[in-house]
């Protein structure tokens, strides 16, 4: 997959540079701000680049009076987007003379169809600027595809991670998910921005990952722990940036993992981050995190009673954790928990 995306993606830089190159002898086609679209379709699958390139043709090329991109899925084409009279896509349309088709196949089951149809005969140098501005369509178009099928797999591996976590640690099954929800909830009560709730909740999901690493022996103990086996648990946040840096797309939530067991009054670890200085993130994961913990088995005690456990986050408030996320931890807390007296 990431070859075919590579393979598309230097088709797409070729194409546009041979587009720009052709557009300079001609004041007429500025497509500048055209091709600032294509690139922003490479990293944003909402983009919807091909409707602003058929609404381009629309306006530049007066001797094209509809078009329409078809899509194909499974032995079918359905139609992404159009302009002017419908086109009904069928295979005939390759041999009529009024009209211009181009496909971009992947592979049997995904392909695009763009259509045109002509009220003239398009000239040779027109024709080169269609096929180009065709060739734009299809690469935005399956290199969305492709971002929307590898952010699926991401996703996936991901939670198969966590459930390895889980198998691997009997004590924290379901705690990933949980935290993930409470730490969602939370941004959203603290109006924080859709990426940073987004952020959140994928911090909270892999926030132990690293405790993958950890030897069962020191996670499954079912006593005190050592100071030495104490200073190997405290290295998850570390061994977690480490994993989920290495993708380009995670170095947030790697940063937002590395800080979650700062404190707000600087002594907690791996940096000792005080305050402000400790990403927003990992602060509302710390609150998340240390209330499930509260309220869940462990191997070394049983679970805390839920009052007992909200008072430890109240009386740690400026303390161990931001008073801000307290506040908005409480008020989540108090839709949710009717039996549960907030002091």
């Amino acid at each position: 997959m990431a070859i075919i995306l590579t393979i598309v993606s230097v088709y797409a830089v070729v194409i546009t540079a041979l587009f720009l190159k052709k557009s300079l002898s001609s004041s007429r086609y500025n497509i500048k701000s055209l091709i600032y679209d294509f690139n922003d379709s490479l990293s944003d699958s909402s983009n919807d680049f091909s409707s602003k390139v058929l609404s381009f043709i629309s306006k530049n090329f007066s001797k094209i009076d509809s078009g329409a991109i078809f899509l194909k899925n499974g032995n079918s084409f359905i139609e992404l987007n159009s302009f002017g009279n419908k086109i009904e896509n069928n295979d005939k349309i390759f041999f009529y003379k009024d009209y211009y088709v181009k496909e971009f196949f992947i592979d049997e089951s995904y392909a695009l169809r763009t259509v045109f149809h002509t009220i003239k005969n398009l000239s040779k140098e027109e024709k080169e600027k269609i096929e180009i501005l065709t060739g734009l369509i299809s690469s935005s178009e399956i290199i969305k595809n492709l971002i929307k099928k590898n952010g699926k797999f991401q996703i996936d591996l991901m939670l198969s991670m966590i459930k390895i976590l889980e198998y691997y640690d009997r004590y924290t099954q379901g705690h990933s998910m949980r935290v993930a929800e409470i730490s969602k909830k939370i941004a959203e009560k603290m109006k924080l921005s859709h990426k940073e709730i987004s952020d959140a909740y994928w911090t909270g999901l892999v926030h132990d990952i690293g405790k993958i690493v950890i030897p069962t022996g020191i996670l499954n103990k079912e006593g005190k722990l050592t100071n030495e086996e104490f200073a190997i648990i405290k290295k998850h946040p570390v061994y977690g940036y480490e994993f989920l840096s290495t993708s380009e797309t995670l170095k947030d939530i790697a940063t937002y993992v590395f800080h979650h067991h700062e404190r707000w009054d600087g002594n907690g670890y791996p940096t000792g981050l005080k305050g402000e200085m400790i990403p927003i993130i990992s602060r509302i994961i710390a609150v998340a995190d240390s209330w499930d913990a509260m309220i869940s088995k462990r191997a070394y005690r049983n679970a805390l009673p839920k009052d007992y456990a909200l008072q430890e986050i109240i009386n740690n408030s400026g303390k161990q954790f931001d008073p801000r996320v307290v506040k908005a931890f409480l008020e989540v807390i108090e839709e949710e928990e009717d039996n549960i007296s907030i002091a």
